[in-house]
């Protein structure tokens, strides 16, 4: 009797581990699942890294050597990189999904401008030490999409034109979207048929993104 009841004990105690097991291999393969589903795969257009030396000496030894050249008498040093945080980026991406929703547009995506802040302005020290003026820079403009001609069926990227919006109350994120086609090249200006528009300050809201860090630094 004794050793009946050890062994109903025994198998009890067996199957309460294989639950128990089977419980959490259960859990596991559910909390892999989800993040199957959740699964972030490499883009397209990544390109390998050796491609991406390659274009940097390219650019070092061609535009920014020339720029270095014709610039304070060969002194000074062009701008090799720009950096923006993380958190900065996610936030900006934030502001234009909620730009999207509230004014249920589109926007298409965005337009990295190549620029140059003005050799001299009302500069704070902290905007001279951190801004650099006359360096090159980049700022981020978003785009939405306007109607196809021919000359943009040679050059569908030009479907996607930078924008402000006009707002219309107190909600400065809804409005119009305006085209800012002080940023339209000459190429679109002349064959896009854009009209030249001057917002008032007061009733435009930018969301063109900058003041992203860059380096070299200034020189000392």
């Amino acid at each position: 009797m004794k050793t009946k009841t050890i062994i109903t004990l025994s198998a009890a105690m067996m199957l309460l581990v294989f639950t128990s097991a089977t419980c959490e291999s259960q859990k596991e393969q559910k909390a892999q699942s989800l993040l199957g589903e959740t699964e972030v795969k490499l883009p397209h257009n990544i390109i390998p890294v050796q491609k991406g030396i390659m274009m940097k000496e390219n650019y070092k030894n061609g535009s920014q050597k020339f720029i270095e050249k014709n610039k304070e008498n060969g002194a000074y040093q062009g701008t090799e990189f720009a950096w923006i945080d993380l958190d900065s980026l996610k936030n900006y991406i934030a502001l234009l999904d909620k730009v999207s929703q509230v004014n249920n547009k589109k926007i298409t995506g965005l337009r990295i401008y190549f620029s140059q802040y003005p050799e001299k302005g009302n500069y704070s020290k902290d905007q001279i030490e951190k801004l650099i003026p006359g360096r090159e820079t980049i700022f981020f403009a978003p785009t939405m999409g306007i109607a196809g001609d021919e000359t943009t069926k040679k050059y569908p990227i030009l479907e996607n034109v930078p924008f402000s919006i006009k707002n219309t109350g107190e909600n400065k994120l809804k409005g119009n979207f305006e085209v800012i086609t002080g940023l339209l090249g000459n190429y679109e200006q002349k064959n896009t048929g854009q009209q030249k528009q001057n917002l008032i300050e007061e009733t435009e809201t930018s969301l063109l993104l900058n003041e992203v860090a860059m380096f070299p630094p200034p020189k000392q």
